[in-house]
């Protein structure tokens, strides 16, 4: 029953499993050594799985795990962890092998699971007015609404330009809670590590750097992908490198369970950048390129990061990254920089595999090092 304890535990090892073997299957595809069938597209697939599959699997768990904390109330019990895991794992499978289920069945158990947690986490923030973190009780049923508009296009029930709008939504809705949760947990985990690292912090500096991306955000859901947002998209590139500059990064570089903190919050202005790039016509540059920055750096090394510490932490071990954890830091850190490199060299062989391949590797080692952490009780 240790496994389905407390969130993070069964949702942080299957965001593992699925950014590893989901990955994997991904550039056996593109390099045709595999030919999988899912109930849509291939590239649909591929991005609607990195942000509803991986992404939110993450966010759950971390999400049901801080809100004990930040209340004190138990959010699941062992049976509602088990319908939560069976409605993610479900809709997973139902994509890749849509001969198991129709795609209106996959299409009503993925959507289900956000609505769910957003009742789970009212049902203890409202009660206790834990007014700091009600803005997940709207994150959650937006990023619902983004899913619901991707699975009426697998439908054909919606032009496939608005759900093309609805992904890229979804990607800086995520990255906008990347800034947020990142402020917060970055500055205070590096203080209780190392005091003598002291990063600075402005509230209007934190305010301006996530209501920077919001209006990203909002700007893609107004105009897509129109050149007009790229000013706007360099001011919040911009800012978000001041604040990460404001917390001293440097001063981590001995502490791996930081610095992953640190860097994956370094591809976020990275990837916004990449974005005014494209929209600028500066460079060559994709959207697409930018949109990986963001998944591949800043998403998967501060969810890896996140998984690690918080998985640590949770079960009364030290907060100290073993051999393999540090192994599977430099490889979600090589990913990000040659998928990079790939967008920025387009013909160099063999750039993509082989950021999948690290990508995969990182996740991998995560498995291994934690799977019997997350099936033992906690030492405290």
């Amino acid at each position: 029953m240790a496994l389905l304890s407390i969130a993070f535990r069964p949702f942080f090892l299957s965001a593992a499993l699925l950014a590893a073997f989901w990955l994997l299957l991904w550039i056996a595809a593109l390099q045709g050594w595999a030919s999988p069938s899912p109930a849509v597209p291939l590239p649909l697939w591929h991005s609607h799985e990195m942000l509803f599959g991986f992404a939110m699997a993450v966010l759950v768990g971390f999400l049901l795990t801080a809100a004990q904390n930040w209340t004190g109330r138990s959010t699941t019990t062992p049976g509602v962890l088990a319908l939560l895991l069976g409605l993610w794992w479900s809709a997973r499978a139902g994509f890749l092998l849509p001969e198991l289920m129709p795609l209106w069945l996959t299409s009503v158990l993925d959507v289900a699971l956000l609505p769910i947690v957003a009742i789970l986490l009212a049902r203890v923030l409202i009660p206790t007015a834990n007014r700091r973190n009600y803005a997940f009780l709207l994150i959650l049923p937006a990023l619902t609404t983004f899913n619901i508009v991707l699975h009426l296009g697998f439908h054909g029930l919606v032009p496939a330009g608005l759900v093309h709008r609805a992904m890229d939504g979804s990607l800086l809705m995520v990255t906008t809670v990347l800034v947020f949760m990142g402020g917060r947990v970055i500055p205070f985990f590096t203080t209780r590590r190392l005091p003598a690292a002291a990063p600075k912090r402005w509230p209007a500096l934190d305010w301006t750097a996530t209501i920077m991306v919001v209006l990203c955000f909002l700007g893609v859901l107004t105009v897509g992908r129109h050149a007009s947002l790229a000013p706007l998209l360099f001011a919040a590139a911009t800012v978000n490198l001041a604040r990460l500059l404001a917390w001293r990064p440097w001063r981590v570089s001995r502490e791996p369970m930081l610095w992953i903190l640190h860097l994956g919050y370094a591809w976020i202005p990275v990837g916004l950048l990449v974005l005014g790039f494209h929209l600028a016509g500066v460079m060559s540059l994709s959207w697409s390129a930018g949109a990986h920055v963001l998944a591949v750096g800043a998403l998967g090394t501060l969810a890896l990061g996140m998984m690690a510490r918080v998985a640590l932490g949770h079960t009364g071990r030290p907060i100290q990254a073993p051999p393999l954890l540090l192994a599977a830091f430099i490889s979600i850190s090589g990913a990000a920089l040659l998928r990079l490199v790939a967008a920025l060299v387009p013909g160099l062989p063999g750039m993509l595999g082989l950021s999948g391949l690290l990508w995969a590797t990182a996740f991998l080692l995560y498995v291994v090092v934690y799977t019997p952490i997350f099936l033992r009780p906690a030492l405290d």
